[in-house]
Formats: structure tokens, C-alpha cells, sequence
């Protein structure tokens, strides 16, 4: 079995885990964490990244230079734009009429999403320390211009655990149009890679934990009241 398919099926694996910890959170307002910080421990949740060297490795680089090869102008656009949305707004072509602005306790909602799923995603990316394929290839040209100080911060990716993190949540909120919404959370999350800036492992890798940062947020019920 390979690195990607185990971290799928461990991943849905762990989905399925009773989250013991899930209501012994620090009761708090938005702007701070709703999930018990000791569960999501990096090494317990996640492979490590495959080696640059290793074939693994190059095969995730080849795989982003063929995907970049082949993107067209609109996809790249879109990726662009997606690159640089850090918010459920992105679900707006999914979802007629959806004017997060207009919706401030929704808003406020998805900002305690936004708070929570990007402290974890920042502790995982700082276990890991996996360098952005832009770095070990410079062949690799990015979208928009990266983050300064982000070069090695590639693996689990960040817009991928936000994309799941909310998409779950909304589709959760808006069961109809579940289907449209997590297919849009999952090219919100694989246009990273036609950015350039995130191998396919990366992906996936935030694809697991957006999903249990969700599963762990709706469990607690703090974050329920203000749902």
C-alpha cells in the first residue's frame, strides 16, 4: 500500500475514532481554541512527508510539473484566486445568494473555524518542516507570489485543512447542497497544487485534518450554541 493510500485510509480511519476528547475543550469565545489541543498531536495523525529524494518524492514533484503543464489559463486564474481567499467566501459560486458580510453570525461561525483549523494546521506544518516544491525544484513556478518565510511549510497544507475544516461544516449546515460544497472544498484544496506551492501528499494530508477539526468542532458544544 502505498504513502498516499495509507494516509487516506488512516485518515478515514481516525474519522471514525469516538472522539473521547472532543468535549473537553477550554470553554472559550471565538478567537480561541474549542478542541482539546493534547488529540491532534502531529505524529499521531499524520506519515511523515515522502523525501525529496526518495523515488516518492520525485514522483510528487513530476506529478506538479505534468499537472502545470497541462493547467489552462482559467484554472490557473481560479487557482490564483483561491490562493489568495483565507475564508468561506470561496463557497460563494456554490451557493446562491451566499454573502458571508451579509451574515455576521455565520461569520463569525466560519472565523472560529478559520482560528481553530489554522492553529492546528501551523503546528503540523512546524513539526514537519517539508519544503515547498518550488524550493526543491525552481523550475516550479508559483500562481501568485509566495509567503515570505513559508518555504518550509508545505506539508499538510494549510488551504486544504481550511477547505475540508469549513466545507464539512457548511455542508453540515446546508445538507442540500452538500455535494456541490465538498466539491468545491476539494478544488478549493487540489488548486494548490496549480499554484505550484503543494505536493499531492500535502493535500490529502490536509484533507485528514481539516475533516477532523471539523468532526472535533461540532462535537463541542460551545461551538454548537453558535451554530
Amino acid at each position: 500500500m502505498n504513502l498516499l493510500r495509507k494516509m487516506v485510509c488512516y485518515g478515514l480511519f481516525l474519522l471514525v475514532l469516538p472522539f473521547a476528547h472532543a468535549s473537553d475543550s477550554d470553554k472559550s469565545a471565538a478567537g480561541k481554541l474549542l478542541i482539546d489541543k493534547s488529540y491532534l498531536v502531529p505524529a499521531q495523525i499524520l506519515p511523515p512527508a515522502p523525501e525529496f529524494e526518495s523515488s516518492k518524492g520525485k514522483a510528487e514533484l513530476l506529478d506538479i510539473k505534468t499537472i502545470l503543464s497541462r493547467v489552462t489559463p482559467k484554472e490557473r486564474e481560479l487557482a490564483a484566486k483561491d490562493a489568495v481567499t483565507k475564508n468561506v467566501s470561496f463557497f460563494a459560486d456554490t451557493i446562491k445568494g451566499f454573502d458571508i458580510e451579509s451574515l455576521p453570525e455565520t461569520k463569525a461561525l466560519f472565523n472560529q473555524v478559520r482560528y481553530t483549523e489554522d492553529y492546528e494546521a501551523k503546528a503540523f506544518k512546524n513539526y514537519f518542516m517539508r519544503k515547498r516544491p518550488y524550493v526543491t525544484d525552481s523550475t516550479i513556478v508559483t500562481c501568485v507570489a509566495p509567503e515570505e518565510g513559508g518555504e518550509y511549510a508545505s506539508y499538510p497544507s494549510g488551504h486544504a485543512t481550511m477547505g475540508y475544516s469549513m466545507g464539512i461544516i457548511l455542508a453540515n449546515l446546508i445538507p442540500e447542497r452538500s455535494s456541490v460544497i465538498l466539491d468545491r472544498a476539494n478544488l478549493y484544496a487540489e488548486n494548490r497544487m496549480l499554484c505550484g506551492v503543494h505536493h499531492r501528499s500535502d493535500i490529502i494530508a490536509g484533507q485528514v485534518l481539516g475533516s477532523l477539526v471539523a468532526i472535533q468542532l461540532m462535537q463541542n458544544m460551545e461551538f454548537q450554541k453558535m451554530a
